[in-house]
């Protein structure tokens, strides 16, 4: 077993007794989703971004706070020591937090399903596509910020500064259009409106195919962006 199997794998077996992170990632999606069924009698308009939001920023929740606890119980430190390289150990904490993020993004595309009696123009499978994208974005957005938090405390302080502007700007309270001309500008930096423009086409089928191709290629750049800037700050922690 090569050693980022090994740091994935050791991640998902450290959480076997971690229920408040189980809850996390099984409960809190389910019990979300199930809440906004009852206060929106008819949630389709709205569902893209709903759940785009709540994708990305669940998965920034479970990835600083998990990756926070690896560095305060001195767990990073030894893996740091070992002899897998740091792009393994990177690779092996991308694998083992993306794999939890693929369980609560099914979680919270189970529940639209059930509780919203969601349905997709184009395809389920595209639109569980374009979760996944947006839960890699915000792990290796969650792993770089954690890195500079202290406590579980400054994690969440990185929320107003990180996640509240691009749920404002990002298309869920007005189409980025609308927007004045330099807010609109920096819409366009953020992962969130590209993330819910794809959801947007998937589910209602509005914009054109262009535009989820472009959702799609931008949120792999993103993701792309946010492990190498991770994998650096890691290089430089060790």
């Amino acid at each position: 077993m090569n050693g980022s199997a090994v740091v994935a794998r050791r991640i998902l077996r450290s959480l076997r007794g971690d229920r408040r992170t189980l809850g996390l990632v099984v409960v809190v999606p389910a019990f979300i989703v199930y809440l906004l069924s009852e206060v929106f009698p008819a949630p389709q308009a709205i569902a893209p971004a709903i759940l785009g939001v709540f994708v990305f920023f669940l998965t920034y929740m479970l990835t600083a706070i998990g990756f926070l606890r690896e560095r305060q119980v001195g767990t990073l430190e030894r893996v740091l020591v070992t002899p897998v390289s740091r792009g393994g150990i990177v690779l092996g904490y991308v694998t083992g937090y993306g794999l939890l993020a693929a369980v609560q993004s099914l979680v919270l595309l189970g529940s639209a399903i059930y509780f919203f009696d969601l349905e997709f123009e184009h395809g389920v499978w595209a639109f569980f596509g374009l979760e996944l994208l947006g839960a890699f974005t915000a792990l290796g957005i969650g792993i770089v910020l954690s890195l500079f938090a202290r406590n579980e405390f400054q994690v969440i302080q990185f929320i107003p500064v990180v996640i509240t502007p691009q749920v404002i700007l990002g298309g869920t309270v007005l189409p980025i259009e609308e927007l004045p001309w330099y807010l609109e500008g920096l819409a366009r930096l953020m992962p969130i409106t590209y993330l819910i423009d794809g959801m947007d086409y998937v589910v209602l089928g509005s914009g054109s195919v262009t535009d989820l191709w472009t959702a799609i290629a931008v949120l792999v750049i993103f993701t792309e962006a946010s492990i190498i800037l991770a994998d650096e700050v890691i290089r430089r922690a060790g």
